[in-house]
């Protein structure tokens, strides 16, 4: 890491413009472990016709009756992007990225010091891919409400924002952040080859960006170097960007909750159970294996752990 590096300013850039990046977190041996196990994990799903793909610029993803078609996220169906998931079983370079200093520090200044894994996933975007389009990771947080108005029934919140979500009234206040990003950069970001689409201080704007009407948004790109990590905040306005030539650009995006949320993926149920008596208590209560004060338990709200295949107490008469 570089040693000018400031984390107290980091922190400053995550309240004012809602991220940081971190130069040189990754580097020589670390940085080529990491990097050579993503292209070979990548490759394997592949050749086992597991990889999933997006980002087609003619890549048909619903049916007629508006669901996901059959093979959808492929590249015979036009995918380009290659997207691997629940890397905390593919790797201890992954695994270590999960309860590193800086994501204690950084994370925990945006979620307090007890948070979990949500989602832990690597992006390689290839020449072709198209751009995302802006977004944000809490898209799903019902927005303030005025004591007997109507609302959005939490349930029924979609991707399709609604007219609250796009022009909230900011005198109802805005929800806090909930959700937080790290993004481990093992090659460079660049503007050609994807580098994620950002817009800064968008996540105090207590909105969500229009789906398809974004020309006008002030959009930047967070480049930077193989081995950098960058930190955002789940409301910032954020994207993969358009992969319009280069080489492919990977990155590993690790998504964090409050412990009171449920994850983007199931740590708890997709572990490999072979990896748990290696795993510190650190990690373990990362992947949400310790409840958050009675929830997420199993059995007595008492019991500080859960385990992976946990004794059930069944009908007994």
């Amino acid at each position: 890491m570089d040693a000018s590096f400031d984390i107290e300013q980091a922190k400053r850039d995550l309240d004012q413009h809602g991220f940081c990046i971190v130069p040189g977190v990754l580097a020589g041996d670390e940085l080529s472990e990491a990097r050579d196990r993503l292209v070979a994990q990548a490759a394997a799903e592949e050749r086992d016709n597991l990889d999933f793909r997006d980002s087609g610029p003619d890549q048909p993803l619903l049916d007629d009756y508006g669901l996901f078609k059959p093979g959808a996220f492929s590249a015979a169906n036009g995918g380009i992007n290659q997207r691997l998931w629940m890397l905390v079983n593919k790797g201890q370079c992954f695994r270590d990225m999960v309860v590193h200093p800086l994501v204690d520090e950084l994370i925990g200044h945006i979620l307090g010091p007890r948070f979990i894994l949500s989602t832990h996933s690597a992006n390689i975007a290839k020449p072709g891919g198209k751009r995302m389009g802006l977004h944000t990771d809490q898209w799903w947080m019902p927005q303030p409400v005025a004591p007997g108005s109507d609302y959005v029934r939490p349930s029924e919140i979609s991707r399709v924002p609604a007219s609250s979500a796009l022009e909230p009234d900011m005198s109802l206040g805005i929800a806090p952040a909930v959700v937080a990003n790290t993004m481990w950069m093992l090659s460079d970001f660049t503007t050609n080859n994807g580098a994620t689409e950002f817009v800064s201080g968008t996540h105090l704007s207590g909105a969500q960006p229009h789906p398809t009407e974004q020309a006008d948004y002030p959009i930047e790109q967070l480049v930077g170097s193989a081995g950098s990590l960058a930190v955002f905040d789940g409301r910032l306005w954020h994207g993969t960007g358009a992969h319009t030539g280069g080489e492919d650009r990977l990155g590993v995006l690790g998504t964090f909750c409050a412990p009171q949320f449920r994850a983007q993926e199931n740590q708890v149920l997709g572990l490999d159970r072979d990896l748990w008596p290696q795993l510190s208590d650190k990690m373990k209560e990362r992947l949400g294996f310790k409840p958050w004060n009675a929830y997420g338990r199993i059995e007595s709200p008492a019991d500080p752990w859960i385990e992976p295949e946990p004794n059930r107490i069944r009908e007994l008469s």
